[in-house]
């Protein structure tokens, strides 16, 4: 009896292992992809477009993805802490599985549709002549509506004007 007990107690933690193992290596339904922080030349209102966030939808989604209300911005947040270097998708954002989606500092018209590329601009006047990702390092972050948080990529100076 004690055998059988001990054997029932071993599968349940194996299958609990094996479960943890499967969720722990799943990514993200969302994660950022690249991120261009450094414009070339002297940050100006000129050259703000330069400054984008690729995100790219998990290709193992059985169905596009909404992120309406999901908020993408970086770690500095205004005395009241609140994250006002930040773009939030608009309503009746959706996101085809392996679908890639561009956020810019720029102004411009947004380019919504799902079976491309999809570009939203955020028309950012603060900051440095519109500039509001760090050329020394960040990070930039995605969270849902409710805030909790999708994915993250931190980054640091490479010599470079993006990193992957």
């Amino acid at each position: 009896m004690f055998k059988k007990i001990l054997a029932a107690v071993a599968a349940v933690f194996a299958l609990t292992l094996a479960a943890s193992a499967a969720s722990a290596t799943a990514g993200p339904d969302l994660s950022v992809t690249r991120v261009n922080y450094n414009a070339v030349g002297a940050d100006t209102a000129a050259n703000r477009w330069q400054e984008a966030i690729y995100l790219k939808a998990s290709s193992d989604l059985s169905e596009p993805l909404d992120i309406s209300g999901w908020k993408v911005h970086d770690t500095y947040a205004n005395a009241d802490g609140d994250h006002t270097n930040a773009y939030t998708f608009p309503a009746g954002t959706v996101v085809k599985a392996g679908g890639t989606v561009v956020v810019s500092s720029a102004a411009g018209v947004n380019k919504t549709d799902p079976n491309s590329t999809q570009v939203y601009y955020m028309d950012f006047k603060r900051g440095y002549n519109g500039h509001w990702l760090n050329n020394g390092g960040d990070t930039v972050y995605v969270e849902k509506a409710g805030g909790d948080q999708v994915t993250k990529l931190v980054y640091d100076f490479d010599n470079g004007y993006y990193v992957r």
